[in-house]
């Protein structure tokens, strides 16, 4: 019986033991079990990688390669290489640059004018009639301009204002007859010959063209002209920034609008769309303000000078004038159509205004701001009978003012006293315009560009270098340009004639950098002497080259913090310097990475306002490689290899193309180009070394949750199976747009990248010799996300705690991204490669609160966005003013002075709008629509790892808590995370409410968010002091005589006869 009982006790307590332990088995997670949890998960990604992807076959012993060498990166010798390089090229350019303008000077000396020309005696090759698949235009395709050209002649471009009729025949026939056209056409025609002796002499030259001071341009080659989809050509070379800055100073510029009651409707709507086109013709060495009057001013952003630069002096604090770049054209594009008309206009006011504004902006400026060269006021107005005398009096007196030109604008269709905006600009050294309709806006607001690009014409002008997109392939390119003249006049004011300019394309200057010698996390970027980047892996072409410039400071894309502020202002000043930064790495758009050793090398570039930088990781080797074998190039499977857009060999650009490998491949073997040595062993030496891996992969048939495998090269080079993954492959086959590569400079161990079918795992092969080691390449494979399911579930339930039905369970990536789960769906809803943000429980704020997850929001001033459909604008309330008879006789009187003169501008710009086509207000002033697609600002949040390596807690929902453990990965960029949640529960119902990582449109600017950096003046202006009657057509200099003494009387007395009566 003893003995029975005992068993009897001793079966009850296994089953108590049992089930305590069932139940510990449940309930009993902790931090310790979770920790060893994911050291379990970590050891389950690191083995997956290596059973999948066969790395292990590239491990190979190079103490026996003589001609494979680890040595260290000097970056401070790398960038003054570079900057020489690079001075070099410019040269060369500006050399052939050089002969065009002393050609087409020289032409100008030994023509002979005709007034009999017709078109079919100058014989242009119009560039919008050319037709690649017309045989009978004989164009070849070019290699190294990406198109079908003509080499034995160049093409016209004409714009339409200038060229082309509309409605009726015999119109667009007088137009083509235009003597100044055909002339010019007849004698620039010989300047082809230098295009080709150019073109010939140089196989790195591109583009040679010349834009005449009466529209039409010149291109070589010929090639056919480029319109974007569903729009009209709006093309003028006169308004671009290459032929502007090349041809006119910088400019400080104040721009009256007039806002009173009598410019309501369709002529303040017309001045606004002029004002716009007017601010779109300057350029980032320009400073503008915009000011707005009816019988007070102010400014139409009206932000106190104090407000934008922080600062604690209130006295005398005014708006200064901001730079033109394209963020701050923006904003004052912005308050411009905000305005609203009302009131009286009086010139005193505001001529006094702006005569002011120049005086405090001189005494309030920081170094670098302003233009320091031309100053000018630019008033419009509907018109008026008030005369600032005093007004001019005084200012012309000061010695800082007495140089400020006006120049004045009639606006509106209807006719107005004009006399008065005639003779400001006559007083001045300005220049009188009148515009009428919307389409002679983009031919008259151009005026201005002629008076002040008079005084250049010097004997010696230096050639300019402005940031642009190429009108024809739209690439982003350097323009070095330089002014023509007349010649035939020997004395310093020739007349302009143009700008001839050569396009260097920014792959051409990319095309000389060290690029395996920086690594996959290096590369090299310039910017100008205001802080714009001309060249950066970040810097994306724009929607179309009708655009401007898209002036994107260093800091718009880099870190902005004090060190690369710091950086930022050194490379302006022209110093040589070596800065080491801790830093995020951007991986990729969503994925940012915390580094400690960036580094910062950088140097001015000679003869140039341009200053080159290099960037690659602190204490980084990189891999030598000597006397390769070409006769190894020869894949057997070239559908599965694809090259790195890199410069191997010149003339010769390699790509994703078959052909353009095989002629590449053919190229290095039988030496029929010149190439880059180091670029070209590397090539040879990586595609023997993974050849192996190849056939190891062609030979598995067993990975069934396989999608496909690739192997990257810091050569360049990327090999895969199958060749179904080559879209794929494509994408990432440069280094320096590569995440897998860069994740593998940073990470030694595996990386994950999820996606929505499944997750791309990569690890580095790192490859070591004479006790240096160096990242080779990087292994990855593509897994289906039920093969990471299946896998992930197996390893959750080997855990002494696992309960499936009692807890979710995800590995999440650095950016917040789901790679996979214990669970594919979450109330309906798939969980794989989702931003845990948008689960329904708030776990990202836990994290985020915990420094698990840091977070920060990313402006994207490149972005592309859908139209937004704008409404109409407004032009608000009036106050209607009634005139006496006396005043309207007086105001009659005085406009028959200049109403024939006006009359003929009336004429010319209704004649004008009828041959023209209509087009919208977007198009003339270039912020252009194209497809429905726009440029725009995207707003983005980034989530990365923070300090803290673990975290637990309790997670509060609507009805329940819940606990959750979260831990890193420490060897990956991965995190586990658990949360006590049944398969059963019930929504949370809280959400973390943190920004999504979806990129977010931003459509209110800050009214008051002017870019305000440090910049460096440009060094020369060349411009002349005098005001003295240009282009007025002898216009009186003052109103003068006893007539209209009588005419200002009356007007007196009218005005006194109003005011007794309203008394």
């Amino acid at each position: 019986m003893a003995g029975r009982g005992a068993c009897t006790t001793g079966f009850a307590v296994c089953i108590f033991l049992v089930t305590c332990s069932a139940t510990s088995r449940v309930m009993s997670l902790d931090s310790e079990s979770f920790s060893k949890l994911s050291n379990n998960i970590e050891s389950w990604i690191n083995g997956l990688h290596a059973m999948t992807s066969h790395a292990q076959v590239l491990k190979r012993d190079l103490s026996m390669e003589a001609g494979v060498s680890i040595e260290p990166v000097y970056p401070q010798d790398l960038v003054k290489k570079m900057a020489l390089n690079i001075k070099d090229l410019l040269n060369s350019k500006r050399h052939a640059l050089l002969r065009i303008v002393e050609h087409l000077e020289d032409a100008t000396t030994t023509y002979l004018w005709s007034d009999y020309l017709r078109l079919n005696t100058s014989h242009p090759l119009l560039m919008k009639d050319l037709d690649p698949n017309n045989s009978s235009h004989e164009m070849t395709l070019d290699d190294r301009l990406g198109v079908p050209v003509r080499y034995n002649i160049s093409g016209i471009h004409v714009p339409l204002e200038v060229y082309e009729g509309w409605l009726w025949p015999n119109i667009r026939e007088h137009r083509e007859q235009d003597p100044e056209i055909l002339n010019g056409l007849h004698w620039s025609a010989t300047v082809d010959r230098v295009f080709q002796e150019n073109f010939e002499g140089d196989s790195t030259l591109a583009w040679q063209y010349f834009g005449a001071q009466t529209g039409f341009m010149r291109v070589y080659p010929a090639t056919t002209w480029y319109v974007p989809p569903n729009l009209i050509d709006l093309y003028d070379a006169r308004l671009r920034p290459w032929y502007v800055q090349g041809s006119v100073s910088p400019k400080d510029m104040i721009i009256l609008m007039d806002r009173s009651g009598s410019v309501h409707g369709q002529t303040f709507t017309i001045m606004k769309w002029a004002v716009k086109t007017l601010i779109d013709t300057l350029g980032e060495n320009d400073f503008v303000n915009v000011a707005a009057f009816n019988s007070t001013t102010e400014w139409v952003n009206n932000c106190s000078y104090c407000e934008v630069n922080n600062t604690t002096d209130n006295l005398e604090c005014t708006q200064p004038l901001v730079q033109a770049s394209t963020t701050n054209k923006k904003l004052l594009f912005q308050a411009i159509d905000k305005l609203e008309d009302g009131g009286m206009a009086s010139y005193t006011n505001a001529l006094t205004f702006a005569y002011d504004a120049f005086k405090q902006f001189e005494g309030t400026r920081k170094e670098g701001e302003g233009a320091n060269c031309h100053k000018t006021i630019m008033l419009f107005s509907d018109g008026g009978t008030e005369w600032p005398e005093e007004v001019f009096k005084k200012f012309h007196a000061d010695n800082y003012t007495k140089s400020v030109r006006v120049f004045t604008y009639a606006v509106g269709p209807h006719p107005i006293p004009t006399a008065v905006l005639k003779q400001m600009a006559c007083s001045t050294g300005g220049k009188y315009s009148v515009i009428t309709t919307r389409s002679s806006v983009r031919t008259k607001i151009q005026d201005y560009l002629q008076v002040l690009a008079r005084p250049q014409a010097l004997p010696l002008a230096e050639s300019m270098v402005t940031f642009d997109q190429e009108r024809v392939t739209e690439e982003l390119t350097v323009s070095l340009t330089r002014p023509v003249y007349n010649m035939s006049d020997y004395t310093n004011t020739s007349a302009l004639l143009g700008v001839a300019g050569i396009d260097v394309p920014i792959q051409t200057l990319k095309n000389l950098s060290p690029f395996e010698t920086l690594g996959p996390n290096g590369y090299a970027f310039i910017i100008n002497h205001n802080g714009f980047l001309v060249l950066h892996p970040k810097l994306r072409k724009q929607l179309s080259y009708l655009l401007g410039p898209p002036h994107i400071d260093l800091l718009d894309v880099e870190e902005d913090i004090l060190k690369t502020n710091i950086i930022r202002d050194t490379m302006i000043k022209g110093s040589i310097e070596n800065i080491q930064v801790l830093g995020k790495i951007s991986v990729d758009e969503a994925h940012r990475v915390l580094y400690d050793g960036i580094q910062f090398s950088f140097s001015p570039i000679p003869n140039t306002s341009y200053s080159l930088g290099l960037v690659n990781l602190k204490r980084s080797d990189h891999l030598v490689i000597r006397n390769q074998d070409n006769s190894l190039m020869i894949p057997p499977n070239i559908s599965t290899t694809v090259i790195a857009p890199w410069p191997y060999c010149r003339g010769q650009q390699a790509s994703s193309h078959t052909d353009h490998l095989t002629r590449l491949i053919r190229d290095i073997q039988n030496k029929k180009r010149t190439c880059r040595d180091d670029l070209v062993q590397g090539l040879l030496w990586s595609h023997s070394w993974t050849e192996p891996l190849l056939d190891e992969w062609t030979a598995d048939r067993s990975s069934s949750g396989v999608i496909g495998r690739v192997v990257f090269t810091r050569y360049g080079l990327a090999r895969f199976h199958p060749a179904s993954q080559k879209p794929g492959v494509s994408m990432w086959s440069d280094p320096w747009y590569n995440p897998a590569l860069r994740r593998g400079e940073l990470n030694r161990k595996v990386s994950v990248i999820p996606h929505s079918i499944g997750a791309f795992l990569s690890a580095p092969i790192i490859v070591e010799k004479n006790d240096a080691e160096v990242m080779a390449a990087v292994v990855g494979v593509n897994l289906t996300a039920s093969f990471l399911y299946n896998g992930f579930v197996e390893q959750l339930r080997n855990s002494e705690w696992w309960d499936e039905k009692e807890y979710l369970v995800l590995l999440v990536d650095d950016g917040g991204l789901i790679v996979t789960s214990n669970r594919e769906t979450l109330h309906g809803i798939t969980l794989q490669g989702m931003f845990i943000g948008d689960l329904d429980v708030p776990i990202l704020k836990h994290l985020k609160d915990s420094r698990l997850y840091d977070m920060e929001v990313e402006l994207d001033k490149q972005a592309i966005c859908t139209e937004l459909k704008l409404n109409g604008t407004s032009a608000g309330p009036r106050s209607y003013h009634i005139p006496s008879p006396f005043t309207l006789a007086a105001s009659f009187l005085l406009e028959v002075f200049s109403w024939a003169e006006y009359l003929k501008y009336l004429l010319y710009s209704g004649l004008l709008a009828l041959i023209t086509p209509s087009v919208e207000a977007w198009s003339e002033w270039g912020m252009t629509q194209i497809g429905g697609m726009e440029s725009c600002r995207m707003e983005r949040a980034t989530y990365y790892f923070g300090e803290t390596g673990a975290k637990s807690g309790i997670m509060k929902c609507t009805n329940f808590t819940a606990k959750f453990w979260a831990e890193r990965l420490q060897d990956t960029n991965a995190m586990l995370i658990a949360i006590e949640m049944s398969v059963n529960s019930q929504e949370c119902g809280v959400h973390s409410n943190l920004p999504n990582i979806q990129p977010k449109r931003v459509t209110i600017l800050e009214a008051c968010g002017y870019q305000d950096r440090y910049r460096k003046q440009p060094t020369s202006c060349l411009m002349s002091n005098s005001t003295a009657d240009i282009g007025c057509n002898g216009c009186p200099q003052q109103l003068q005589g006893s007539f209209v003494l009588v005419l200002i009387s009356v007007a007196v007395c009218s005005n006194y006869m109003n005011l007794n009566f309203a008394t």
